[in-house]
């Protein structure tokens, strides 16, 4: 630093050092010992004279983190920083007026509908507006092309984007290897209500990191691609360890055969989730992520699943896309203080309003996982359910 700062006189010198997060433990004390050192002396030709540490959280986090968890003294040397900015998320009005800038220099234009997936998608988290956009105008079109990017160029962008794990969606899966936020996790996976969620670390470390916003009060995961990610995360391990189908699962006319693909399922949880549960680090939501990785198993590179969960919302809801055709799946737990009569109104009530808001004439499944200790102790042929009621299907596990 210092003899940067001798090359660039008489200017002085700014450094911003970018992910900067990666550092840790006494690697991390090290850097800042170093920059510490410098500090006194910052002026031109000596020492940059403004140091701008760029990551995903506060620089106080850091340093906890790398002390063991013990939080920094207000007389620390190491209380040399002035300020922390956090740059916010687009609103629509910006993603519109981004893509405007290249309609400008190239004259090709973007529908609207294109525009409102977008943001529906990404809530207007910078990356994954830009690689978006990228995408679509630059690989699933000739970069020269100006034909209007429609819907589907959008979504095949976005499938594209998530299969791929790039940098930036990969990091965020890492973080899932902290307790603290598997814990938050599973709470929204679930659904379930914690008074604590909100005043725990590690609720304020998945703020910090823009994985979890409040939606209407209720904490739930930032934004739709993020859900993905997450979820594809979790279910990596069974997903890999459940066998290829050998049964028939389409349609002749090319539709899924829901019905199989979940009787199926059923098979496979009596056969298997004993064994796997005790194997998995996220124990309230192990039901739902076998399902997942059952259904992304099956429709790996044919199907799609969009995902919505939050805590206090009691349920997970799946819409399964397959040749154009939704599918609607909604995953309930019953515990000891409800009972099953209580979980399948509601849940029938709540998988008709969500069918109502994603398509009305698709058919809908609801499948209940009893969680109770006694429901353990019964057979599985009395465990096992296949019912029809208000015209949904009711799969009981």
């Amino acid at each position: 630093m210092r003899k940067w700062s001798e090359l660039v006189l008489p200017k002085p010198l700014i450094v911003l050092f970018d992910e900067v997060d990666v550092l840790e433990g006494e690697i991390l004390i090290s850097f800042l010992r170093q920059l510490r050192d410098g500090f006194a002396e910052r002026t031109a030709g000596k020492f940059p004279i403004s140091i701008a540490l760029v990551g995903m959280r506060d620089l106080k986090d850091y340093i906890t983190q790398a002390k063991g968890g013990v939080p920094v003294n207000p007389g620390s040397p190491f209380n040399i920083k002035e300020d922390s900015s956090t740059i916010g998320n687009f609103n629509m009005e910006n993603i519109i007026h981004l893509f405007a800038q290249r309609t400008e220099e190239t004259g090709q234009k973007i529908t609207q509908e294109a525009l409102d997936y977008v943001w529906d998608q990404s809530r207007g988290q910078p990356w994954i507006v830009n690689s978006l956009f990228k995408r679509a105008t630059m690989r699933i079109l000739d970069e020269n092309s100006t034909e209007t990017v429609t819907l589907s160029h959008i979504k095949e962008a976005r499938e594209q984007m998530v299969l791929a794990r790039e940098t930036h969606l990969d990091a965020l899966a890492y973080r899932m290897e902290n307790p603290k936020i598997r814990k938050i996790m599973e709470t929204l996976m679930t659904g379930n209500t914690d008074p604590l969620l909100s005043e725990s670390e590690g609720f304020r470390l998945c703020i910090d990191l823009g994985l979890v916003v409040r939606e209407k009060g209720m904490p739930s995961v930032a934004n739709p691609i993020y859900r993905e990610i997450l979820a594809r995360h979790l279910t990596t391990g069974p997903q890999d360890a459940i066998p290829e189908p050998d049964w028939q699962w389409e349609k002749p006319d090319g539709s899924l055969d829901m019905d199989a693909l979940l009787k199926e399922f059923q098979k496979f949880w009596r056969r298997n989730s004993e064994m796997w549960e005790e194997r998995m680090n996220y124990t309230e939501a192990f039901p739902h992520l076998l399902l997942m990785a059952f259904l992304q198993r099956v429709l790996n590179g044919g199907g799609y699943i969009e995902r919505k969960y939050a805590a206090g919302r009691g349920r997970m809801d799946l819409a399964v896309e397959y040749n154009k055709k939704i599918y609607i799946i909604e995953i309930k737990l019953i515990y000891s203080f409800n009972t099953p009569r209580e979980v399948l109104e509601e849940g029938l009530n709540q998988i008709t309003n969500y069918r109502d808001k994603i398509d009305g004439t698709a058919p809908s499944y609801l499948v209940i996982f009893d969680r109770r200790k006694e429901t353990k102790e019964k057979s599985w042929d009395e465990r096992l359910g296949w019912k029809i009621e208000n015209d949904i299907t009711v799969v009981e596990c």
